[in-house]
């Protein structure tokens, strides 16, 4: 793979590369032990220079070599209590030099962070998981239950003459979570019992996610949670603009808090990530222009849906010319030129020898993605948290309100526990309507995650492959199941052809997460590796 000759290392270098990488003289070699700067430098030496880079790397750390003999000396006593300062403040010259001097901010692209966030509200979760090249894992509403005393009270809210009122609300939100979970946990047992051959513990688990399903719709998005934040250094600095420019104050304390321990670790990359201008005047001003155009109605909306709102109308002709493409030497127009013609025999010929050889854990080629649908989507607030990880899709989202009503779970309904459930969620709704001409933004925080809210989506016909597949499995919860049907029930309608090859489940099982929650008692038995 590499043209350049080896290179002989002293013992001392093949100490210290060792302990950097996984190897010193193979092409492919990963790093260890970096800090994340340093390996953003060492990445960004790749433009800078003609030598590979550990033997970059090794020159940057020579240029102080009394730090150098220290190191070696180090890595001979020590059992892997290294600290590379040295390296570091190296990595931060660079930076001040060729990244805020020069404006190279993709070398930020190489340095990646891990951020926890606790005691953040499900609101503010919203928003920050609203950055594409990220990773989140959050608290689950499905395993964990949620403490009475867990919620975020935003300051203007609790200084207005409402707070008295509003800390009632989420005490009997969080009390009636509390008293519909041994009824419905009772009926959920009672149309799934316990089954010859299943492992009890996994049966009490299923049981249990089902129910924290059903409940979860009284939690308001005030409810404090967790998430764990993956993501580079440039994104990240993006992100922290975004949160410092947001209008609720949450989401600004969120973004300083986030700015100040990233750049504990980040010090260069993050140091011109600060509120952006153009976000708030635009929030302001297009706020303020909204409020002024007259809609000739308001549609009526008594429960979820799902609308294509936009799809280009040569779509299919698009997608099959991008296919084939890829294997003929021509530009693109004398590709589609060619597919126009087609009989519809051919075109789904075509279409079979590109799709027909996925498995069932193949996912389509990347040609699937030059195409453009866009849904419009009523859900309940707690569909559209986990739909909203989809994130190579286009978002935008409207505040959540009390206007398009709320949803109810079938199994509070069975277990006979409707009426707490629905007197609970019209309080929140009497609460909202006083505080949503004053307070629209912050009026968000006391509604439940039962309540609707509306949002758009642009897909590519890749995505809505993979989205289809997986959110309509048994284990799936079932508001976002009718969302992923409907979405596969418009396409089927529309474009038969695009929609061949998408795999479809309607089955039913009572527990949902039971197979799931069976190779978890499997592993335990079996034990590790």
């Amino acid at each position: 793979m590499s043209d350049s000759d080896p290179i002989n290392y002293s013992p001392d270098d093949k100490k210290v590369l060792e302990y950097f990488f996984t190897n010193i003289d193979e092409p492919v070699f990963a790093a260890k032990n970096f800090h994340p700067e340093v390996w953003a430098l060492m990445q960004a030496r790749y433009s800078r220079s003609s030598e590979g880079l550990r033997e970059s790397f090794l020159k940057l750390l020579k240029e102080d070599p009394e730090n150098y003999k220290n190191l070696i000396s180090e890595l001979k006593n020590s059992h892997g209590g290294l600290h590379i300062k040295h390296a570091t403040e190296k990595a931060i010259q660079f930076m001040e030099k060729w990244v805020l001097g020069y404006g190279h901010s993709s070398v930020a692209e190489g340095a990646v962070i891990g951020i926890g966030l606790e005691g953040v509200s499900i609101l503010a979760t919203k928003v920050i998981e609203d950055n594409r090249i990220s990773s989140f894992t959050e608290k689950s509403t499905r395993y964990v239950s949620f403490s009475k005393s867990s919620f975020y009270m935003d300051s203007d809210l609790a200084g207005s003459e409402h707070a008295i009122e509003i800390r009632a609300l989420f005490d009997n939100l969080f009390d009636t979570y509390e008293e519909l979970r041994e009824p419905v946990l009772a009926y959920v047992k009672k149309v799934a019992p316990l089954s010859e051959g299943t492992t009890p513990a996994a049966w009490e688990r299923a049981c249990a996610a089902r129910t924290f399903d059903a409940i979860r719709y009284l939690l308001p998005t005030a409810t404090k949670t967790s998430l764990g934040w993956t993501v580079n250094a440039r994104q990240l600095a993006h992100a922290i603009s975004k949160l410092l420019s947001h209008p609720l104050k949450e989401i600004n304390e969120i973004g300083e808090q986030v700015k100040k321990e990233a750049s504990k670790v980040l010090p260069s990359l993050l140091r011109f990530a600060d509120k952006n201008n153009y976000m708030v005047k635009t929030q302001q001003e297009m706020t303020r222009f909204a409020s002024q155009i007259k809609l000739s109605k308001s549609p009526e909306i008594t429960k979820p849906e799902v609308t294509l709102a936009y799809s280009p109308p040569d779509i299919e002709e698009h997608i099959l010319a991008a296919m084939l493409f890829r294997f003929k030497n021509s530009c693109f127009t004398n590709v589609l030129d060619a597919v126009k013609p087609m009989s519809k025999k051919e075109r789904e010929s075509l279409f079979d020898t590109y799709l027909k050889n996925m498995s069932d854990f193949d996912h389509p080629l990347r040609e699937l993605e030059h195409s453009q649908f866009t849904f419009e989507i009523v859900m309940d607030y707690g569909a559209f948290r986990d739909l909203q990880r989809h994130r190579i899709c286009t978002q935008t989202n409207q505040l959540l309100t009390a206007d398009l009503g709320y949803d109810i779970s079938a199994d509070v309904v069975k277990a006979g526990v409707k009426d707490k459930y629905v007197k609970a969620m019209e309080k929140a709704k009497k609460v909202y309507k006083k505080l949503s001409d004053k307070f629209p933004l912050q009026a968000q925080y006391v509604l439940p995650l039962g309540f609707r809210k509306r949002y758009i989506v642009t897909m590519n016909l890749r995505e809505i492959y993979h989205f289809v597949k997986l959110r309509t499995i048994p284990l799936a919860h079932e508001s976002y199941r009718k969302i992923a049907y409907k979405i596969y029930e418009i396409m089927k309608e529309k474009y038969p052809l695009l929609s061949k090859y998408m795999v479809i489940n309607y089955s039913e099982e009572e527990l949902g997460r039971l197979k799931s929650e069976e190779k978890t008692e499997q592993l335990k038995t079996v034990g590790p590796l």
